[in-house]
C-alpha cells in the first residue's frame, strides 16, 4: 500500500502530532509512505523536530524548496531524509494521481 501524507501545519500543532503517530503506526504494517511538507509544514523537516521520531526505509520526505526560502531555513538545518525539490505541488499531483492508494492531508 502506498500513502501520500501532505503536512501543512508547524510542528507544534496538535494535528501534526497525531499525523506523525498515524505515520509510525501505517509504517509499521510495511506501508510505503511519502510525506511531502508544504507550507509551514517544512519546519516539520528541521532537525529536532517531529519528522526525527520516525526511523524507517519505508518513507520518503520532500520539502517544498520554494517555502524553505520563503521562511529563511537553510536545507543544511533539514534532516538528512528530507529531500528538497522546486515545483513539488507538481510532483505531489503526479504521485497522488499516479500511486497513492491513501492521502492524508494536515
Amino acid at each position: 500500500m502506498k500513502v501520500v501524507s501532505i503536512i501543512m501545519d508547524p510542528p507544534i500543532s496538535e494535528r501534526v502530532e497525531k499525523a506523525f503517530d498515524l505515520i509510525s503506526e501505517i509504517i509499521r504494517t510495511d506501508a510505503s509512505v511519502t510525506v511531502y511538507l508544504i507550507g509551514d509544514g517544512v519546519y516539520c523537516g528541521m532537525r529536532g523536530m517531529n519528522l526525527e521520531t520516525i526511523d524507517s526505509e519505508h518513507i520518503q520526505v520532500f520539502a517544498s524548496k520554494e517555502d524553505l526560502e520563503a521562511r529563511g531555513i537553510q536545507e543544511d538545518l533539514l534532516t538528512k531524509r528530507v529531500k528538497c525539490q522546486y515545483n513539488l505541488v507538481e510532483k505531489m499531483v503526479v504521485d497522488i494521481m499516479e500511486s497513492a492508494d491513501r492521502i492524508l492531508c494536515f
